[in-house]
């Protein structure tokens, strides 16, 4: 079984008026939406993950505030429209995997296979791809549903899930084809 796993969609990543906004992360808006109706077309189970911190996060040491629970900012973009039957993986640290039940609820779904795509490419995707991997699941990104912070940033995540997770790497127009 496959499922597909939206890595911190919010808006305080992906809207200019955002705490943490990445740069032109709505490039990305149009080929996730066609994912994300493709992926529900063919009955994969959605899910959202989404940073989710206390305003006091140590994580703050290192980012400036971003994504504090329960505000405008953690909500996922209105562009991606969750629906209440979509899963939602609220989580502290880079990896949707750490320290929340995502293992558990895959292995309940009995899924083998994840795609990825989400934000951002080099930190909380690049974590996640990298956890799921080591824990025996298929990788699988997608490619033009991802934003790092920089283009250097963007080609080093993908080559290093690439080589080092035996990610499959796909483009959009690929996995709807599929």
């Amino acid at each position: 079984m496959e499922a597909l796993i939206i890595v911190d969609m919010q808006k305080d990543f992906c809207y200019p008026n955002g705490a943490l906004y990445i740069q032109n992360a709505e490039e990305i808006f149009e080929s996730m939406k066609k994912v994300v109706e493709n992926a529900r077309d063919r009955g994969m189970r959605i899910i959202f993950t989404q940073d989710w911190h206390r305003s006091d996060d140590e994580e703050f040491k290192i980012w400036p505030k971003h994504c504090i629970m329960n505000t405008w900012g953690a909500e996922i973009i209105d562009e991606l429209k969750p629906r209440e039957e979509d899963y939602f993986v609220k989580k502290r640290r880079y990896s949707a995997f750490f320290a929340t039940d995502l293992d558990l609820t895959l292995r309940e779904l009995r899924i083998d296979r994840v795609f990825i795509c989400g934000v951002a490419t080099n930190i909380c995707v690049l974590h996640t791809a990298g956890d799921a991997a080591i824990r025996g699941y298929k990788v699988t990104i997608i490619e033009d549903c991802t934003k790092a912070l920089s283009d250097y940033e963007q080609s080093y995540a993908i080559k290093h899930m690439k080589s080092v997770f035996s990610a499959e790497i796909l483009n959009s127009r690929e996995f709807i084809k599929a």
